[in-house]
């Protein structure tokens, strides 16, 4: 696997986020080891400064895992101390949001299972998904203020001024996707917020 690319750049934003956008090429080999094809997974995670920089190593872990990058300890540690020393330099300076850019190629026999959660969550009813009337009382509606956010599950751009849903744990889809999720899987696709947590006050 190659070693990540990490690249630093300041946002406009004034939230107190710092996010880390991971671009990933998954190098499909056959029997062989010649290359049959490739796929590229591109998310913008979100962690509050004080998360980040308490737990660098377990937030950069589950967000690995969350794309299904083959995981190195040596990388996990290297973009962990990168990502808690900007974020820990941003929060002491003006709180302004921080975006690190990684870039990651990782070789894998078979396609990744992007739409599984299995390996995140043993819970035989996850593929329930959540009752309409949780999802209801949890999914509001929100107005994109930041430009360069894409929706984690279709991967597309939220329009600067459009309309969005924003669930408990903060995290910004189009509505239609993130409806659409809740009906097969029962936790945040960025964070793995358990929605059944929810089901006592609805």
């Amino acid at each position: 696997m190659e070693v990540p690319q990490l690249k630093p750049f300041s946002s406009s934003s004034s939230s107190a986020v710092f996010e880390i956008e991971v671009k990933a090429t998954f190098i499909i080999v056959d029997e062989l080891f010649e290359e049959a094809g490739r796929i590229l997974s591109q998310v913008i995670h979100e962690f509050p400064f004080d998360d980040l920089i308490n737990d660098g190593n377990g937030a950069v872990l589950d967000m690995l895992n969350s794309m299904r990058v083959p995981v190195q300890q040596s990388m996990v540690e290297e973009i962990a101390t990168t990502a808690v020393r900007l974020a820990a330099a941003a929060r002491d300076a003006d709180g302004k949001v921080l975006r690190m850019e990684v870039e990651i190629e990782a070789v894998v026999n078979e396609v990744p299972d992007f739409g599984s959660d299995a390996m995140d969550i043993e819970d035989d009813d996850d593929d329930e998904g959540v009752a309409m009337e949780v999802v209801a009382e949890s999914v509001r509606k929100t107005v994109v203020e930041t430009a360069e956010k894409d929706c984690t599950i279709c991967l597309e751009e939220l329009a600067v001024g459009g309309e969005a849903a924003r669930i408990p744990c903060s995290h910004v889809f189009h509505e239609a996707c993130i409806v659409t999720w809740l009906k097969k899987k029962k936790c945040c696709p960025c964070c793995r917020f358990d929605f059944s947590n929810l089901k006592s006050e609805v």
